[in-house]
């Protein structure tokens, strides 16, 4: 038993099921639509006839107590029996090609017994329509908790959905109730009892209003066999118009739309006579009288057929048929109403055609005039338009026959299309993760730099090592007058000048607690090219032209040496010349005299890339025009951590060429800028924290 079937069936309405044949027969006379369960095992009823069981047996659930549930629409039990049931599922649907409501008049017409359902591709909930014999109940569980819906609302909601649907045909068991044992013949009786009291009052109540169609001498007169072999009375579920003779003629007339109240199967309609769902009041009557239900001996009982699809008037002309032929004719005729109400028809009503016409050509023979011409005719001309449509038939079947192979090709190649698009999917998706790998440890990178740099900015007093230096300016000063400076270079001793000699600075920015690179920026300072460079000019290099003999070739440069009052580290020359144009030129260290006058000059290079020719260029280039404005330029030097590249010898030697290389001259290595001014190029190599001049070579 399905368990969303257990739990829409324990919403209605209960009561106790004591168990026993007596208690179900009770439950048939009563008409009883719903479920009983007992041990786990259940029976559905519909209209007091049972149309299924499910988990068991019939006896199972008479030999225990259980609960009977009563379903607030038959259509209800019929559903749940079918599904149950295991039917076979006989053709699928899409509701956007195949309308629900086209199958549903295809379905009606053939006498189709099973349901069509109608969930998958739908989320406002399951849809579903029963049929017995062509009549169809409708059904519908709505919302996440299941409004249940019945009648023609249910079919107009399923109607209005979009999704696919199922036609399944099911072959109900209709399973016999056990006899009624001797000590329940009471009982029983007791039961059927009330039961035909109750039909006898509601017969005389609608011969009272007018509402019913026969009396009860006629109920009385009527034959054991008027029931219908139908559990769903057709009035009682389709709610359809009776006929003058009982019958229901929703079948001759035309299909009602979809909402017309032949859909509503809430119960019988103001027109439908209360006898015509129940069993006939002589089977209550002998029920009653025997205290058990009438054996198939006996009494006749509903058959598992779908019922005839309208009342057939007899011909008043037809003549008697013998009995073995009348059987047989009969036996045919429940044949094919089986082989119509089990198989799915086909939804074009073209296709079911083809035997219709045969059978309207073979009742036209029947019925037709007894003249032979007549007869002949009329047989001739049925059997020509039924050849005729048959040929129609034909084409369209070929036709829908080519567009079924054109569509299985265009899904074919939506198929491959589709795996084409995944694959390309994958990779795309092993791309995606990729990108992902790469951006994480690219984000772990920028947090990683982004850290440094935090740390890395400088503070309030921290300072940049170009800041530092273009904000400084060195001072030679002494400790005392007195003692030996500068001015007595050559007289007196060269440590004696080293000792009294001091550099102080001075800056534009406040040195107290500044940092450079978060290094304290005194010994920041001493320990930069530029300071030394500066302190070797006035300490080093004196002793060096001293000692070496050079103190005349090198004579300007040596004279300056003794004006340095200051060096200004990064410093710029600006120079007004004789078209009051001003030049400013730009050296690592500036040597100046108190007047501010450029002394000397120098670029270094810290770098371990040897000096290029173009450099040198760039240094005499500079130089000389410093030396042509100014009187006071007395050499121009390069330093270099690493070397002099031969590009950059030839240049220093090219410039200092005009100066006396070439030529007799007590100058060395001087560069002539005019016919009095010239300034002396030197070489000097800073290396192992010392400086060496190699040109001129000392």
């Amino acid at each position: 038993m399905q368990t969303r079937t257990v739990e829409r069936v324990e919403t209605w309405e209960s009561r106790p099921f004591s168990g026993g044949a007596a208690a179900l027969a009770s439950l048939s006379d009563a008409d009883f639509s719903g479920a009983v369960v007992a041990d786990d095992v259940w029976l559905f009823f519909v209209n007091g006839r049972p149309v299924g069981v499910a988990g068991g047996t019939v006896d199972d659930v008479a030999a225990s107590a259980g609960t009977a549930y009563e379903a607030p629409d038959l259509s209800l039990p019929l559903l749940f029996a079918m599904q149950e049931a295991d039917g076979e599922t006989r053709a699928q649907y899409y509701t956007n090609d195949t309308p629900l409501t086209e199958t549903d008049a295809t379905l009606e017409d053939a006498g189709f017994t099973g349901y069509v359902e109608l969930s998958e591709d739908v989320l406002s909930g399951d849809y579903y329509v029963a049929y017995y014999g062509g009549r169809s109940l409708p059904v519908a569980f709505v919302g996440n908790a299941p409004e249940v819906v019945t009648g023609a609302d249910a079919f107009e909601r399923a109607a209005d959905e979009v999704g696919v649907y199922e036609v399944v045909s099911v072959d109900l068991a209709f399973p016999d109730l056990p006899e009624v044992e001797a000590d329940e013949a009471g009982a029983a009786a007791g039961a059927a009892v009330d039961v035909a009291s109750d039909g006898d009052a509601g017969a005389d109540t609608e011969a009272l209003t007018g509402t019913a169609d026969t009396t009860d001498s006629d109920a009385d007169d009527a034959p054991a066999d008027a029931d219908t072999d139908d559990p769903l009375d057709a009035t009682a579920a389709l709610g359809g118009n009776p006929t003058a003779d009982g019958a229901t003629d929703d079948r001759a007339t035309e299909r009602p739309s979809v909402g017309a109240s032949a859909r509503d199967a809430g119960g019988p309609s103001a027109d439908t006579p209360a006898d015509a769902v129940r069993e006939p009041e002589s089977v209550g009557k002998s029920t009653a009288a025997t205290g058990r239900r009438p054996t198939d001996s006996e009494a006749p009982r509903p058959s598992a057929d779908p019922p005839a699809e309208a009342a057939v008037e007899e011909e008043p002309t037809a003549r008697a048929m013998p009995e073995e032929e009348e059987d047989t004719v009969e036996s045919a005729d429940a044949e094919a109403a089986e082989r119509e109400a089990t198989r799915v028809p086909a939804l074009a009503p073209e296709e079911d055609d083809i035997e219709p016409a045969a059978a309207d050509a073979t009742d036209s023979d029947a019925d037709g005039p007894t003249d032979g011409e007549a007869s002949a005719g009329a047989s001739a001309a049925s059997h020509g338009e039924s050849e005729g449509r048959v040929e129609t038939l034909r084409r369209e079947l070929a036709t829908r026959e080519k567009r079924i192979e054109r569509l299985e090709a265009r899904l074919a190649d939506a198929e491959e299309a589709v795996a084409a698009r995944e694959r390309d999917l994958e990779d795309v998706r092993a791309e995606r993760d990729d990108l992902r790998g790469t951006v994480e440890r690219l984000e772990e990178r920028i947090a990683t730099l982004e850290a440094d740099l935090e740390a890395a900015k400088p503070g309030p007093g921290d300072l940049s090592p170009a800041e530092a230096l273009a904000g400084t300016n060195l001072f030679v000063r002494y400790e005392s007058k007195a003692d030996p400076t500068l001015d007595d270079l050559g007289e007196a001793e060269q440590s004696e000048i080293d000792a009294n000699l001091t550099l102080e600075h001075h800056t534009t920015f406040d040195a107290s607690g500044a940092t450079v690179d978060g290094e304290p920026y005194e010994s920041f300072l001493e320990s930069t090219a530029a300071y030394r460079f500066v302190s070797w000019v006035v300490r080093g290099l004196p002793r060096e032209v001293l000692e070496s003999g050079h103190s005349r070739g090198l004579a300007d440069l040596y004279e300056s040496i003794p004006e340095i009052d200051r060096a200004e580290l990064d410093g710029t020359v600006e120079l007004e010349g004789e078209t009051g144009e001003a030049t400013r030129h730009d050296f690592d260290v500036v040597l100046r005299d108190r007047m501010g006058d450029p002394l000397v000059v120098a670029a270094l290079n810290t770098s371990r890339d040897p000096v290029t020719g173009a450099e040198m260029e760039a240094l005499t280039d500079a130089a000389s025009a410093v030396g042509e404005l100014a009187d006071s330029l007395g050499g121009a030097l390069y330093v270099t951590a690493s070397f002099f590249e031969p590009g950059a010898l030839e240049v220093a030697g090219d410039a200092t060429a005009s100066g006396g290389l070439l030529r007799r001259s007590e100058k060395e290595s001087y560069v002539k800028v005019s016919r009095k001014r010239g300034y002396h190029l030197c070489l000097v190599e800073d290396r192992n924290g010392s400086f060496h001049v190699t040109v001129p070579e000392l």
